[in-house]
């Protein structure tokens, strides 16, 4: 089990280092519509609790309208990141040598990571999608499998180009694979929403 302040420990090593890390804005980051769903309705869910617990600031009209206006915007992102969500193939990833958690989402040839994904480091971590139902089941890498190369980072939101499938739908699991330790860190079965 991960503790809180584990996660700190990315940012403190960038410090130490005197590196830069990538700043990406909100527009950036809602272009993955697993980010948008959750930024949405807990864009939507801040602003309402305003209004529910009667806070001074609604007082104002002007600032009413403004938090009335948030949270139609929230529920707009939200809304529309959950159809693009629903007409891709969405599954929760689970984990087998490793820690990995979050969720995977193929979608207009893009693979999404979620905003919640986490990994524990490895020596060749790379990103796979293969036909095959359970890459356990099979010697993996398989001759289905498509390598969309390395992970980019064991933490966080993040997406890759899919090449062009013939059937898309035919995708069956995206597979976080070490390809010198020659293991299979997590995967997950990814099909439409019922």
């Amino acid at each position: 089990m991960r503790t809180p302040h584990l996660f700190l420990v990315p940012a403190l090593l960038c410090s130490l280092a005197a590196c830069t890390p990538v700043q990406t804005s909100i527009n950036e980051q809602n272009q993955n519509p697993l980010t948008a769903s959750r930024y949405g309705d807990e864009l939507a869910d801040t602003m309402a609790n305003f209004i529910i617990s009667d806070d001074p600031i609604v007082k104002d009209p002007a600032t009413l309208k403004l938090i009335e206006s948030e949270i139609a915007r929230g529920k707009d992102i939200g809304t529309s990141a959950r159809e693009i969500v629903g007409d891709g193939l969405l599954g929760g990833i689970i984990s087998i040598k490793a820690d990995v958690m979050g969720y995977a989402l193929l979608a207009d040839n893009v693979l999404y990571l979620s905003s919640d994904f986490i990994s524990d480091p490895g020596a060749s971590l790379h990103v796979y999608l293969t036909t095959v139902v359970d890459p356990r089941d099979v010697s993996f890498p398989d001759e289905t499998a498509i390598d969309l190369g390395s992970l980019q980072a064991t933490y966080g939101p993040q997406q890759y180009d899919v090449p062009v499938q013939d059937d898309p739908n035919a995708i069956r699991s995206f597979v976080l694979y070490d390809t010198k330790l020659k293991i299979i860190y997590g995967f997950a079965q990814i099909s439409k929403s019922a």
